[in-house]
């Protein structure tokens, strides 16, 4: 029976980590917001593989940028072309390990070990 029950909770946890990897990204086209106490992030990615996004600390606008974006091995990258502001310098990359995609939220882990769960705005 124990043995039974270790396979099986195996086989759950290697299914959910298949079902990251196999998304190419589609469940990500569209618009989505994450908020804390402090700040809030916009995100719009669209179909092309491009994005736009916003980041307001303290409910001011801090950073308004576009890029390009994808999925590959369980993971969002971005490469940033602009920033309004000057915060993102062009050509600047990032990484965030997607942990769980559905249709109304996704979950990341940033380089920083934080997790943020972001919410579909549209």
């Amino acid at each position: 029976m124990m043995k039974s029950g270790l396979a099986f909770l195996s086989l759950v946890v290697i299914a959910s980590c298949a079902s990251v990897e196999r998304r190419n990204g589609s469940d990500l086209v569209g618009s989505w917001r994450y908020v804390d106490s402090s700040q809030s992030c916009d995100y719009s990615f669209k179909g092309d593989g491009s994005f736009t996004g916003s980041v307001k600390l303290q409910k001011k606008l801090v950073s308004q940028f576009t890029g390009r974006w994808s999925v590959k091995d369980g993971a969002l990258l971005y490469s940033y072309i602009s920033d309004v502001f000057d915060r993102i310098p062009p050509g600047a990359t990032d990484r965030d390990q997607l942990l769980e995609v559905n249709k109304d939220s996704f979950l990341i882990q940033a380089a920083n070990g934080e997790r943020r769960r972001y919410v579909r705005v549209r």
